[in-house]
């Protein structure tokens, strides 16, 4: 009778340590697709919910947990993390039939499998730790498979990508969840329905990660067009510079002749309609070639629409934002910048 109790001390040990490691990879997880609050006391929250939230027990009719689990995880989401309200309950959409329909399905199966070997106290202890290394498993690939996927979801999303994502989940959380609050007879009837909605919202995760792909390739395509605006234009100032080049020595000629009749005047003014003609349109703002390209579109664009304009770029050689985020922040900033000043 000892030994037993020991073991089962020791069993409960283990599975907690098991359920601590899961933690790592929930939250990990959360915090690839939402951004996390700085502090101390965000992290340690996080970790601790990310230890009960993934790992509470769901039975058949039990309502307090399924509730509680759902309340939690959506008050984590707002409390701990940055975003607008709506990226935080599409992904609360996302990932909470996932724990339920997990979770669920494991206890379901552990307790067939505990009943039909007579009750016996290593089974339970095998399914108690088996428990544990399904949910390290499962949160460990979702992981893996999405972290690259869905890490620019955050800032790249709009107000409509997040609310159709929470959309498409929806159904799943719904139906789970009410199979759960009112399950039939026979428990197992539930397994394809949660097998069903676990697929659905891993699915939806990959969508996530295409719909953060194609915007990347679209803002990409947009900075490629920008550049090829601006080396367009620099080779029409290079083709209009080679050709005034050509003419110099008839522009030499009129100045001197000017000079000649002291008509200092005329002179300057011919001076300074020369330089305006020569002068090219493209400046260098800053050293980044991608950036400078979006900058004299955009300043081009002010000057088209009669918007006086100064800029003044410092930025540093190395910058943790990527080439496409970077521009993107400019474009959007300057586009908003001119239409207000165009009403």
């Amino acid at each position: 009778m000892d030994s037993q109790i020991i073991m089962e001390s020791a069993g409960r040990l283990i599975s907690m340590g098991l359920y601590v490691v899961t933690s790592f990879f929930f939250c990990r997880m959360l915090c690839c697709i939402l951004p996390q609050k700085e502090g101390r006391f965000y992290n340690i929250l996080i970790f601790i919910s990310g230890i009960f939230i993934p790992g509470m027990v769901i039975d058949p009719k039990d309502m307090f947990n399924v509730t509680l689990d759902l309340v939690w995880l959506l008050l984590l989401t707002l409390f701990c993390f940055k975003g607008s309200v709506v990226s935080k309950l599409s992904v609360t959409a996302v990932i909470y039939p996932l724990i339920i329909a997990l979770n669920f399905l494991v206890s379901d199966i552990s307790l067939s499998i505990w009943l039909a070997s007579g009750k016996s106290f290593p089974v339970d202890l095998a399914v108690t730790l088996l428990d544990g290394c399904i949910h390290i498993l499962f949160w460990y690939l979702i992981y893996r498979t999405f972290v690259s996927r869905v890490r620019q979801a955050s800032r790249l999303y709009s107000r409509n990508t997040w609310i159709l994502l929470g959309i498409i989940c929806l159904a799943s959380l719904v139906s789970i969840t009410g199979y759960i609050y009112y399950p039939p007879e026979e428990t197992y009837k539930i397994w394809p329905c949660a097998i069903a909605c676990m697929a659905t919202n891993i699915g939806s995760l990959y969508l996530a990660g295409y719909f953060v792909n194609t915007i990347q390739q679209e803002m990409e395509q947009d900075n490629l067009k920008l550049q090829r605006v601006y080396y367009e234009e620099l080779e029409r100032n290079q083709t209009e510079i080679r050709r005034f080049r050509h003419d110099m020595n008839h522009h030499l000629l009129v100045i001197r002749d000017l000079f000649d009749r002291e008509d200092r005047e005329a002179a300057h003014a011919y001076f300074r309609e020369l330089e305006s003609q020569i002068t090219p349109k493209n400046r260098c703002f800053c050293k980044n070639s991608v950036l400078n390209a979006v900058l004299n579109a955009k300043y081009s664009q002010a000057e088209d629409s009669g918007i006086d304009c100064f800029f003044h770029i410092d930025l540093p050689e190395v910058t943790a934002i990527d080439q496409v985020s970077l521009c993107s922040i400019f474009a959007n900033t300057l586009d908003n910048a001119i239409e207000a000043s165009r009403k």
